[in-house]
């Protein structure tokens, strides 16, 4: 016997939410919610009138309490999270990803699957469960990527504040195949040798890849400055378009150790310093030394993952790019990215215009990035847009 889903009712508020095309109700908005109702239930949702729309995961522990996977009525069933899969699947092949040794295959909201992220990196997926709605369709999703992309390894990287704010615990380790959690990706002629156990969020970062491409196709004959620069990624592109020299700084001794060995792996060892240290106090340092950079690269991480620390991440954006400015040749570029997701483009700008002003320097727009197409952006979901770059020029009239 089909069991049918609990049904809850939204608010006025949480309706014209839902009808405007984004997928998340709060805690506030919800409505007639049937008693004892876990974590992680998949539910109807209805409108004030009894209107269906949709079907999402709950969970009445959290503040961001409905999370919609489709506006029809859907079951969480294996065939309902194949079907989703092979869809993203498809749209990665639509953009020519598909035939990518890395990329990412599901993109939570972005894939209509909140909550999960699966990135694949050549032989293995990478694997995070964010929400309870996905943790109780876990199995069903681990068979269908089996199904689906037939990995060696499948490794879990369920982990964050964002999986403690949906009550859940932590988890980190294989789960489906064997063999070691590394294996060696090629993306535009540079390999690098991802770390799913140890490495960055998944294991490495994807979605800088056409920004990348931008560095490189800019980077001739300059002597770079890759800050932040976690496994070397903008560093080795911009050597892999002709520039003299990178030096590349990280806070993160194991990600300095993963780029050196990267930069052996592509033959750049020679053109290719690296140090551990902080980065706001390395810039510092490098300034009242009188070095200069042709190229800097700035690509820091999210500065706040609250809404209570925008303020503070402004600043931090402001110091930085303000810092690196100190350190770029008259005429210079300055290559700097924001992943901070509560913070949008235009107050991203703003505190790039407030750190130029700081400097004393004008900025010329050379070319504007944005993140790639395997993690897709709705536009009724700022959210799901949170990378910024762009490159500007370093002027002083």
């Amino acid at each position: 016997m089909i069991v049918p889903l609990p049904s809850v009712r939204v608010s006025r508020k949480g309706e014209e939410r839902l009808r405007y095309g984004h997928p998340w109700v709060f805690g506030d908005d919800l409505r007639d919610v049937p008693e004892g109702m876990p974590a992680g239930q998949w539910v109807r949702v209805l409108s004030r009138a009894g209107e269906l729309l949709g079907t999402a995961t709950a969970n009445l522990d959290a503040r961001l309490a409905l999370r919609r996977v489709s506006r029809e009525e859907v079951k969480p069933s294996a065939a309902f999270i194949e079907a989703r899969l092979r869809d993203a699947l498809s749209r990665r092949a639509e953009a020519g990803l598909a035939e990518e040794n890395a990329f990412r295959l599901m993109y939570s909201e972005g894939d209509f699957l909140p909550g999960l992220i699966v990135d694949r990196y050549g032989g293995i997926l990478s694997v995070q469960i964010l929400t309870a709605g996905m943790e109780n369709v876990r199995e069903a999703i681990l068979d269908a990527l089996e199904r689906i992309m037939a990995p060696r390894l499948v490794y879990e990287r369920s982990e964050g504040s964002g999986r403690r704010l949906e009550g859940l615990d932590e988890r980190r380790g294989a789960v489906r195949g064997g063999g070691l959690p590394e294996e060696e990706i090629d993306t535009d002629g540079i390999r690098f040798l991802v770390d799913v156990e140890a490495g960055s969020k998944t294991g490495f970062f994807l979605d800088q890849r056409e920004n990348r491409r931008i560095v490189k196709s800019l980077a001739e004959g300059k002597e770079v400055l890759d800050g932040f620069c976690a496994d070397g990624g903008f560093g080795f592109y911009a050597l892999a378009g002709g520039a003299r020299s990178v030096f590349a700084i990280d806070s993160s001794r194991r990600a300095l150790e993963a780029a050196r060995a990267n930069a052996g792996r592509n033959g750049f060892l020679s053109s290719w310093e690296g140090d551990a240290a902080d980065m706001f106090q390395a810039l510092r340092e490098l300034a009242a030394s009188g070095r200069r950079f042709d190229l800097v690269v700035l690509d820091p991480p999210s500065f706040t993952k609250t809404r209570d620390g925008r303020e503070k991440a402004l600043r931090g954006y402001q110091d930085i790019n303000r810092i690196g400015l100190s350190v770029l040749s008259p005429g210079g570029l300055l290559a700097t990215s924001s992943c901070t997701q509560l913070i949008d483009m235009t107050k991203w700008k703003e505190a790039l215009a407030c750190a130029a002003s700081d400097a004393g320097v004008d900025l010329e727009l050379v070319a504007m990035g944005r993140q790639p197409a395997d993690h897709p952006v709705l536009l009724a979901v700022p959210e799901t847009e949170y990378l910024k770059f762009a490159v500007y020029r370093k002027r002083t009239p």
